[in-house]
């Protein structure tokens, strides 16, 4: 009967090194386990890996409002880069990163959609239309099945982290806060959520319930030129509005070096440029909105020149947050 276990474990352990996939191109669509060493980068797809009760998982969430069924290019940017931590053996288990495959199942709205319904945005009827088809609460039941499928699978929840960038840094934040028995930790990265309105009711009402929870365990990753659009959702305010909530470890990532993002002497070379983090204001006499540049800038040319600077919102896709890397694997050897 031993002989016969151990022959069946072998034979899954096969299949799943069989469906192991080099991804030098093309999407990633659904779940997936991602191993890189810097250059190359290796898929499992699906939920089945070997020996799961000897995994640490580190569920990863994207950003955005609305999120395709599809990935990037696996080859590039967060795979390749976060994806290196797969392989860390942390007091005898293995840590693995899966990329969530399922938050297309929330649905929501990219905001375009309400816009084209009222010929405009950033005012209430606007904000009504958003918050009705708003993802974020939808997202915790697609989380939440996907967790149950890891435990039924025989990892236990105890080894289950969720990490997430932006909207998806929001979404484990306040998964964690709702249900704090479903998985580990949270790690976030970047964690912001709302629009660029000034005093918008989206970052109110995003701030206040995640402030409202008792407790979230939780690493957040942030930036002082986070560079999103979003109204105030640099490192200096959401330390300000969050920072005291027990259980946050907070690691504020460097600001900028001339026009660069420097870590321990590396040039992140970050691609994307800041979109955000300069103040606003609302045009006088305007009822809303049909393009962000019609907001108005109270200092022109500290945008223009924030403009042509490095996004720290996008920093974990790149090689420089590699120096990071050891703080979440400290953090979750911590929890284990």
């Amino acid at each position: 009967m031993k002989k016969l276990i151990i022959t069946i474990s072998i034979f899954f352990t096969l299949i799943s090194l069989a469906e192991a996939r080099e991804c030098k191109s093309g999407d990633i669509k659904g779940d997936a386990f991602i191993y890189s060493d810097g250059k190359k980068v290796t898929v499992i797809k699906g939920t089945d890996i070997p020996n799961p009760e000897n995994k640490i998982i580190m569920i990863y969430n994207t950003g955005g409002w609305k999120v395709e069924k599809k990935w990037g290019v696996c080859k590039d940017f967060l795979p390749k880069q976060l994806g290196q931590i797969s392989g860390t053996k942390i007091k005898g288990k293995e840590l693995v990163l899966l990329l969530n495959g399922n938050l297309h199942k929330a649905g929501g709205d990219d905001g375009y959609k309400c816009g084209w319904k009222f010929k405009g945005a950033w005012h209430k009827p606007w904000y009504d239309c958003v918050i009705a088809e708003w993802a974020i609460p939808k997202r915790v039941k697609v989380n939440k099945d996907l967790i149950d499928k890891l435990v039924s699978k025989g990892t236990p929840r105890n080894q289950i982290f969720m990490s997430g960038l932006s909207c998806g840094g929001i979404d484990t934040l306040r998964h964690k806060g709702l249900h704090p028995k479903d998985f580990n930790a949270t790690i976030s990265f970047m964690p912001n959520c709302w629009d660029r309105r000034p005093n918008t009711p989206l970052r109110k009402m995003v701030i206040d319930e995640i402030k409202s929870f008792e407790r979230i365990d939780a690493l957040v990753f942030h930036s002082p030129v986070d560079g999103e659009g979003d109204w105030r959702s640099n490192s200096k305010w959401m330390k300000k509005d969050l920072g005291n909530i027990p259980g946050i470890n907070w690691i504020d990532t460097p600001g900028h070096t001339g026009k660069n993002i420097e870590v321990n002497g590396m040039k992140c070379k970050i691609k994307e440029k800041m979109k955000g983090g300069w103040e606003e204001a609302w045009p006088e006499g305007k009822e809303k909105l049909t393009s962000e540049k019609k907001f108005i800038a109270l200092d022109k040319k500290l945008k223009k020149e924030m403009k042509k600077k490095a996004a720290g919102h996008y920093m974990v896709s790149y090689p420089c947050f590699k120096y990071y890397h050891p703080k979440i694997i400290n953090f979750i050897e911590s929890r284990i």
